[in-house]
């Protein structure tokens, strides 16, 4: 989504694990059998240190959840080869330290879902399924050639993971389809031309779909804004652009935007009750003010007097 948003930065998460360990590459003591738990011990803490992170960013909860799902399914092999008691040939330790690079990418890539800003999660959504999916890959590349039988891993165990291999072609080949209102709305929202940019209800509904209409959403929301910023200092537009978006939602929430690099400021009106956020329902559908003198029509919805009153018999 958004080809032309930002430039394609360099991934540390790509960094961490890039590169698959060959055949014959140097490798400390690859027949040791401490070597071998070593990295084991590494694997399994991975997969515990993953599965505590919690929640993600709506956009990519459900990938970031898939994945989690296909760790865990690795824990019988990873389990049965730490009590084995035979040793594990070259083939079987490249195997496992191409496993540890693959699932540091993907505890990296998760905690960026877990704990990154949420517009721009959204903004590259599509850029994040590619990294998913290059995560599938280097979880594929690091089992193929696995001697299950060489160091005696029993069938049950073999037929998972294998299927859990066909499960990483098939999740790379597949495209989700994106939220079309989310990603309409976001364009027009970046857009400097476009006269519909300042358009209350898309900022509300990009507002509400990303989770970003209270006090605490903004606050968190502006500290991952903050950071972001500052490891992409050479994407100024770029950063520009989120900025935007986020002071755009603060205005909407009735709160005052202080910058990036400020905490945003509570209303006055709101100054001796930090958590509390004005609901939709209070604000006039005409003005997206806070009712004044709100009554109850036949319908029995809410509505306020308006100075006009023709204008409000035909809200």
């Amino acid at each position: 989504m958004f080809k032309s948003f930002l430039m394609v930065t360099a991934r540390e998460d790509e960094k961490a694990g890039e590169g698959v360990i060959m055949e014959g590459e140097n490798l400390l003591n690859p027949i040791n059998p401490e070597s071998k738990m070593d990295v084991i011990q590494e694997l399994i803490a991975l997969v515990d240190s993953v599965q505590s992170i919690g929640d993600f960013r709506k956009t990519q909860r459900k990938e970031a959840y898939n994945l989690m799902r296909r760790l865990k399914l690795l824990l019988p092999l990873l389990e049965e080869i730490r009590d084995l008691d035979t040793q594990m040939p070259e083939v079987g330790m490249i195997c496992l330290c191409n496993l540890k690079k693959a699932f540091l990418c993907a505890k990296k890539l998760l905690k960026i879902c877990n704990e990154g800003s949420k517009i721009y999660l959204a903004l590259e959504s599509e850029d994040f399924m590619i990294r998913f999916h290059s995560v599938y890959e280097k979880l594929n590349q690091a089992l193929e050639g696995m001697p299950y039988t060489e160091i005696g891993i029993s069938e049950e165990v073999k037929e998972q993971v294998e299927l859990m291999r066909m499960q990483l072609r098939r999740a790379k080949r597949r495209t989700d389809t994106q939220d079309m209102e989310l990603a309409m709305d976001m364009m027009v929202l970046l857009s400097t031309t476009d006269e519909r940019n300042a358009d209350s209800a898309s900022i509300e509904r990009l507002a509400n779909k990303l989770a970003l209409h209270t006090i605490e959403d903004l606050r968190a929301e502006t500290i991952a804004v903050r950071k972001l910023v500052k490891e992409r200092a050479q994407n100024t537009e770029a950063n520009q652009q989120i900025i935007n978006l986020l002071s755009k939602c603060k205005q909407i929430a009735g709160v005052e935007d202080t910058g990036v690099h400020d905490d945003p400021a509570v209303p006055k009106a709101l100054a001796k009750c930090p958590s509390l956020a004005i609901p939709n329902e209070f604000l006039c559908p005409i003005t997206l003010e806070i009712m004044t003198d709100p009554v109850i029509v036949a319908t029995g919805q809410v509505k306020p007097i308006c100075g006009n009153k023709n204008l409000f018999f035909t809200v």
